[in-house]
């Protein structure tokens, strides 16, 4: 009896596991490096300083510019159509989360270190931080609108980085068979790229 209550206490928390969401700081919106110099420093880099980790407020900040709400309610990039066809996953040395940007929030969708799917590069594998670009097809089919979309949000990932001394890298080099599993991807969603962040 005693088995069966540990068994299907198990089967709760895992059935409960994609409904837990984590609350990140609320994004810093103002302040930072003038524009016009985050994009003179904006730049790929690969060589990271692992010891120091993505804050949640970094994190918070760097999820915000590359979808976050604004405060007319739109999202900080423009989609073609207005068909938001863009989702976020952050992939860590402890699970994947979807971010949710109406309340700019984490819910885990999967437990578990799933860097080494992220990247085929050893310092994709050992970064504090990877971040997925996932487009809907069926919310924009249209190839080019959905690398527009991924990659906007991708380049303003890159701008907050520069201007808050940040390092990262936009990849396509990761296991595209793995990963959407480890992701829990529906057959219409797909990876475009993944962002590498750190210190």
């Amino acid at each position: 009896m005693k088995l069966n209550s540990l068994i299907l206490s198990a089967i709760l928390a895992a059935s409960s596991l994609s409904l837990c969401a984590e609350t990140l700081p609320a994004p810093q919106v103002t302040g930072g490096m003038p524009l016009m110099q985050a994009m003179a420093e904006r730049k790929s880099v690969r060589d990271y300083d692992f010891s120091q980790p993505v804050t949640k407020q970094e994190l918070s900040n760097i999820l915000w510019a590359a979808w976050g709400i604004t405060h007319d309610g739109k999202h900080t990039i423009a989609t073609a159509m207005n068909r938001q066809e863009l989702s976020l996953y952050v992939i860590t040395d402890h699970d994947v989360s979807l971010y949710n940007p109406e309340d700019n929030s984490l819910t885990v969708v999967n437990i578990g270190d799933f860097r080494e799917l992220a990247g085929r590069q050893d310092f994709a594998k050992a970064a504090p931080v990877n971040v997925a670009l996932v487009v809907d097809s069926q919310k924009q089919e249209r190839l080019e609108f959905q690398a527009y979309t991924a990659g906007a949000a991708s380049q303003n990932i890159y701008l907050y980085c520069a201007s808050a001394g940040l390092k990262t890298v936009v990849r396509a080099m990761f296991n595209h068979d793995a990963l959407p599993e480890a992701l829990k991807l529906k057959p219409n969603e797909k990876i475009l790229f993944v962002q590498t962040i750190a210190h």
